[in-house]
């Protein structure tokens, strides 16, 4: 039981997946967290990982995907210093909201944007709430599609050339939801 267990974890296609996912989420976190806030161009800083984690429910898994934004999520509450440290459930809920749609998508750039509108509008309800809970109390609506609307402009300009970045990273792991973890 246990030589199965150790046998299972070190497969070489659960390695892969690992180095090179954790390689992109290491990329796009760090970019997200430490880049995009510091440009003047961007009203807002995009969500890069919901983008990766999008390619991913694509091109790999919906399975792949939620262990990835657990780990994303840990990774963006690490580096980005936020006051509420939910992203790990946050990304998984995503993955789930988002793998409702996506089961009869064709992995092309056509679905790709075609989910980024139910991504979107998952991502202004997720900032809606934090806004809310960092704040305790609701947040007007002015200065809320104030902060909503550069968010979602930038996240969803800046998020669709991800899905050729996923597409070129799963190239190794020659997968079309062959493997999932």
């Amino acid at each position: 039981m246990q030589n199965n267990i150790r046998e299972s974890l070190f497969r070489p296609e659960l390695l892969k997946r690992i180095v090179i996912y954790g390689l992109l989420t290491l990329l796009l976190g760090s970019a997200q967290c430490s880049f995009f806030p510091l440009l003047n161009i961007c009203p807002s800083t995009p969500d890069l990982i919901m983008g990766m984690l999008l390619g991913i429910i694509l091109i790999d898994s919906d399975k792949s995907a939620a262990v990835v934004a657990v780990a994303a999520g840990f990774f963006i509450d690490a580096i980005g210093g936020g006051a509420i440290a939910l992203s790990p459930l946050v990304y998984c809920l995503f993955v789930l909201f988002i793998s409702l749609f996506s089961r009869k998508m064709l992995t092309s750039f056509a679905s790709f944007a075609l989910l980024m509108i139910p991504a979107l509008l998952y991502r202004g309800v997720a900032t809606a709430v934090c806004m809310a809970i960092d704040r305790r109390a609701l947040v007007p609506i002015s200065e809320l599609f104030g902060v909503i609307g550069p968010e979602l402009l930038c996240t969803a300009i800046v998020c669709l050339p991800l899905y050729f970045a996923v597409k070129l990273c799963a190239i190794p792991l020659e997968t079309h939801s062959k493997f999932t973890f």
